[in-house]
């Protein structure tokens, strides 16, 4: 089963209080397809607090990634559920896209990869533009396993990928 590394980013911020916390996010290369079959390097991070993967519109319209369309709202046993699909406060459809894992260190790929995403509508402030989000779903849907540790105030990780990709 191979493990494609996290790229674990910490930044440091202190209270009015003068305490020192951390915030910790994890990061993954991938490749995205585009519509021409290219690969797209784009910022990503896992989230397990996210329920659904949510893809910028900087990347998906903008980078011209490949993608079906698979709704513009959710339903739960019969009802519509407001809201799901928004983000940010922006709507999103929701659809499928592929990409990439990519190991930089051992200098190799797996995947493809399904994305079941939220695809945000609009631009957003640059900050919300500048990385997707891999949230739980992604996870599942691609038999995939989180792995983090924290070791003495520092955190390590890796996704372990089946062996058949």
């Amino acid at each position: 089963m191979p493990h494609i590394p996290l790229d674990l980013r910490a930044i440091d911020y202190a209270t009015d209080e003068g305490i020192v916390v951390r915030a910790c996010r994890a990061f993954l290369d991938v490749r995205f397809i585009g519509q021409n079959g290219s690969l797209i390097p784009f910022e990503c991070f896992v989230d397990p607090g996210a329920p659904f993967c949510v893809l910028p519109y900087s990347l998906w319209r903008g980078r011209r990634v490949s993608w079906t369309r698979l709704g513009t709202r959710l339903r739960r046993i019969g009802n519509p559920v407001p809201g799901v699909l928004t983000w940010q406060g922006a709507r999103c459809d929701l659809g499928q896209t592929s990409l990439y894992l990519v190991d930089l260190e051992a200098g190799h790929r797996t995947g493809p990869y399904q994305v079941t995403a939220k695809f945000v509508r609009q631009r957003l402030a640059p900050a919300m533009e500048n990385a997707a989000i891999l949230g739980m779903n992604f996870l599942a849907d691609n038999n995939l396993r989180l792995e983090l540790e924290g070791i003495m105030g520092d955190l390590s990780g890796d996704l372990s990928v089946p062996a058949s990709y």
